[in-house]
């Protein structure tokens, strides 16, 4: 009985261990907190090069609202219809490089009647300057077509937070 009660002390203090050690990580991590205007540069498709402007939002919980230009540009299809895209929804974490960020967020391709033609999935890797208000990094556009899944854009990402400037 002894030596289960002291197996069991031994485990509950490595554990104990283990999550003051991840606390203390997570402590000194980046952090995207808050609101950030961003640009995505497209290095492929190489023509044209159009600057794309966004605006994101980072929540303490790891989600991530955004939208950008690209919504706004209507996506003519091979039909008479025209598409449209939503803003994007998705998640922030810490990266796997450490001091990296990982983002992901999709937004949806819809028909002219509303129906979904495909997901745009934009991936993100990002670095923090030092003071935490501006971040660069690479992203990868997908647009997932079924079980199809076609590079859109790959490129450099680079953002400004927001500042919340004190009321007179």
């Amino acid at each position: 009985m002894r030596r289960r009660t002291l197996l069991a002390s031994i485990v509950c203090g490595l554990s104990a261990i283990a999550v003051q050690s991840m606390s203390a990580v997570a402590a000194t991590l980046p952090s995207l907190v808050g609101s950030w205007q961003f640009t995505l540069t497209p290095t492929t498709p190489v023509s044209p090069v159009v600057p794309i402007p966004g605006l994101a939002t980072f929540t303490k919980d790891g989600s991530v609202i955004e939208t950008d230009g690209s919504e706004f540009v209507p996506i003519p299809s091979t039909m008479v219809a025209v598409r449209a895209s939503t803003p994007g929804h998705g998640i922030w974490q810490p990266g796997p490089v450490p001091g990296a960020l990982y983002v992901q967020y999709i937004s949806l391709v819809l028909e002219a009647d509303g129906a979904l033609f495909a997901r745009n999935i934009t991936t993100m890797t990002l670095t923090m300057n030092t003071k935490g208000n501006q971040f660069t990094g690479t992203y990868t556009t997908d647009q997932e077509i079924g079980t199809l899944i076609i590079i859109l854009s790959t490129g450099t990402v680079s953002g400004q937070l927001i500042p919340h400037l004190p009321l007179p």
